[in-house]
């Protein structure tokens, strides 16, 4: 049997793959949201994804708010715990819900981890925590992932802005 159609068949068997971007915004709850409803009763997985912004860490260093390793583990189990309680809030937390957490910049990271799980769409609200005035349309690393990515992505508003 031929690779491909063998790797083909394997993913069949095992259902789609949903990445979710989760910054812990409302926009991005509402994307883990959409995940679940996309996937259904079907059989899948649902990797949801959080990305410690690499600038962000860059900048404490400088602003002398600890050290990179007291800063990477503060904002590592921050995170850690956030995304628990999300899913645990969501009652997500049973589920087939494989949780990620990796340091860099958002849109490449989000663009990575697609690929290298295999995910089929990737799911995301359209804007994020940032607040400034070029972001609120259309937020900045939502529109650098569609830029960039070879794979379906769903941009998810957040349910009042639906109207």
């Amino acid at each position: 049997m031929n690779s491909k159609r063998k790797d083909k068949e394997q993913k069949n068997l095992r259902g789609n793959t949903v990445l979710v971007a989760v910054d812990f915004s409302p926009c991005s709850v509402v994307a883990l949201r959409r995940a679940r409803t996309i996937l259904g009763q079907k059989p899948g997985r649902i990797l949801v994804l959080h990305v410690i912004d690499h600038d962000f860490i860059v900048r404490c260093i400088h602003n002398r708010l600890g050290t990179e390793e007291h800063i990477k583990k503060t904002l590592y189990l921050r995170a850690r715990d956030k995304l628990q309680n999300l899913l645990r809030a969501e009652g997500m937390d049973g589920e087939d819900i494989e949780e990620l957490i990796c340091e860099g910049t958002p849109f490449i990271e989000i663009n990575k981890r697609a690929v290298e799980s295999g995910a089929d769409m990737v799911v995301m609200g359209n804007r994020g925590n940032s607040g400034d005035m070029e972001t609120i349309f259309f937020g900045s690393t939502a529109e650098r992932v569609l830029r960039f990515m070879k794979r379906p992505v769903l941009c998810v508003p957040l349910e009042e802005d639906q109207d």
